[in-house]
């Protein structure tokens, strides 16, 4: 019984391990690309998004920083 629960916690174990790395290699941006610091454009439209959110009420905001901050996504990365 014992070793029954072992290889099954084992298979559990290298299942959600495998899935982990796989789905961080799927993904578009890596935590150390920073290649986006190099597009004055993108950095100039997020920081825009940004200062004119700071004059918004907390409660709006939160979308429109959100919403803005994907379209410069898609002018600029098409994503």
């Amino acid at each position: 019984m014992t070793t029954s629960r072992i290889a099954l916690f084992a298979l559990t174990a290298i299942l959600g391990l495998g899935s982990l790395v796989g789905s961080t290699t799927s993904s578009h941006a890596y935590t150390t690309d920073f290649r986006w610091a190099n597009n004055t454009g993108y950095v100039n439209c997020v920081q825009g998004v940004n200062q004119r959110g700071q004059a918004m009420r907390p409660q709006m905001r939160g979308p429109y920083v959100a919403d803005n901050t994907a379209r410069c996504n898609r002018m600029f990365y098409g994503r």
